[in-house]
Order: structure tokens, then sequence, then C-alpha cells
């Protein structure tokens, strides 16, 4: 399966000079609220907090429907994406840490972690789940379909609200992944908190305080800190 999301990314990241040089304004538009949808509501909320963390209880059918807007997100299945943050943070910044910047490097943790294969024994919970294998199997199924929806729209509503889309996703998650594991004040790897990626990914930038309280559903705890992700599950999709 990782192999193909690297195929995947590869042409997700093809499709950026196609909107430098085709998309107008209204592309731009839609892209941002793909990533919207998929990186707020499908990784950060589903994948992250609610799958990974079990940080909150959801009203119903939101585990569904946020875990189907992670799968379009294009960055791997709900197992094999928990599988490999549960194992993370079993290890943080550890040489047995799946995507830790200090012993696998930038360019691998920001572009070619998805060859690292998910060990399933960390999510037994998800292999019991009928709904998350059915997704994990039908993973690419499910990209084609939306793929193809998207081309009968138009051509090139498959780079704009597919591609695109996927790619921003892809790098902003893996420099959560990169930035958010080095202290910049004590040139040291260690988790720490970005303000502008707090923001650009969701709350997830807060990165530090999420380390320090893996159940909590609120990753802005500090002055001057504001959780997107939090403000949607508080508001909206909790009990």
């Amino acid at each position: 399966m990782f192999n193909f999301l690297f195929l995947f990314q590869f042409l997700a990241h093809l499709s950026v000079p196609f909107m430098i040089y085709y998309g107008s304004w209204y592309h731009y538009l839609c892209a941002a609220v793909i990533y919207f949808l998929t990186g707020c509501f499908g990784i950060t909320i589903t994948y992250h907090r609610l799958l990974s963390h079990k940080s909150f209880n959801p009203l119903k059918y939101f585990e569904k429907i946020g875990t189907l807007l992670g799968t379009i997100g294009g960055v791997g299945s709900s197992i094999g994406w928990v599988a490999v943050h549960r194992e993370h943070h079993g290890f943080v910044d550890q040489d047995k840490d799946p995507h830790s910047p200090k012993h696998k490097g930038f360019f691998q943790v920001q572009f070619f972690s998805m060859f690292y294969k998910p060990n399933l024994r960390y999510v037994p919970d998800l292999l019991r789940s009928t709904f998350h294998i059915t997704v994990h199997k039908y993973y690419w199924a499910i990209h084609f379909a939306y793929a193809g929806i998207l081309f009968l729209i138009s051509p090139f509503a498959v780079v704009y609200a597919y591609l695109f889309p996927s790619c921003i996703l892809w790098n902003f998650g893996s420099l959560v992944n990169n930035l958010g594991h080095y202290n910049l004040e004590k040139k040291d790897f260690a988790p720490t908190n970005h303000w502008l990626l707090g923001i650009l990914v969701w709350g997830e930038g807060f990165h530090k305080n999420h380390h320090d309280d893996i159940k909590s559903s609120n990753f802005a705890v500090n002055k001057g800190q504001f959780d997107i992700g939090y403000f949607f599950i508080k508001r909206l999709l909790s009990k």
C-alpha cells in the first residue's frame, strides 16, 4: 500500500506547477476548503485526536465521516496512520521513533515516511472494526471513486480538489513531525510549540502541549494560542 502512497504523493506534488500556471482564485479557494475538510476534520480531529488518542466522545456517525475525509486526504489509511502515530508516542525522539527527525533526518520525515511499515500490534481496536478494515482494504478504490467523480465535473478538479490539497496536507503534517520535534532555542530535538504551524495545521503545531498531555483534545493551553481543531470538537463534534 505504501509504495502506491509514494506514487500518489509524487503525482500530488506534480500538481503544484499546474496550480501555479492554470489555477484561478476560486481554484485556490476550493483547494483550501478541501484541505480544511481533509486536514482539520479528517486527520487532526479524527485520525489523531479521536482514533489515535480517544481524547473525546464524538457525535454518532462522525467517526465514519471523519475517517472518510482523512482517507481522501491521501496520507494513508486510518489503520496505518494511527499505528505509526501510536508507535511514535511510544518512542518519542528515540531511534525506534518511526518519524523522528533526529534519527531519520529531515528529508526522510518530510517526504518518505510512507515507506515505514506500520506495526499493527498498536491498533488492536481498529482491527476489530469492520468499518476501518473495509476502508483500509478498499483505500485506493475510494480514491479512484472520488477522483472519478471530480473528473466528471471537470478534469482540472482532480488537481485543485484532490491532488493539490493532498500535497499541502502531506507537507504541513510532515512539518509538524519535523519542526515540532526541534527546539530552536535549545538547538535540541524535543517536542516544541510552533505558533504558525498551530494555525496552519489546525492546532497541531502546539506539539509540546500535545506531548505533555496526549489524552487532551485541546492542544492550546497557553496564553495567545488557539486550537482550531479543538474549537470544532468542543462546539460541534463531541457529546
